[in-house]
């Protein structure tokens, strides 16, 4: 009894499934690798959320009344007008 199937597809298979192998591997580090990144750009995104809060703190201290007050009489020596200094102007 002799084999009639040609000699030449059992390495082909084992060439298939080889290749399958390999790329199988290859793709899993690349997966691995892309999820470094994506990690490492999430805490990025995090790390300027937090610089962004603290940026519209600062932003909202410097505005405050209180600060823009105390500047006006500190450096432009500006102050509230007495009652006998106001004129008003009716139409």
């Amino acid at each position: 009894m002799t084999t009639t199937g040609p000699g030449w597809m059992l390495p082909l298979m084992w060439l298939a499934v080889i290749l399958s192998a390999l790329s199988v591997v290859y793709v899993s580090h690349l997966c691995r690798q892309l999820y470094n990144d994506l990690s490492k750009l999430e805490q990025e995104a995090n790390a300027f959320q937090v610089e962004w809060g603290r940026y519209l703190l600062e932003q909202s201290s410097w505005a405050s009344l209180s600060r823009i007050e105390q500047l006006a009489t500190g450096r432009l020596q500006m102050r509230v007008p007495g009652a006998e200094e106001i004129i008003v102007i009716r139409p």
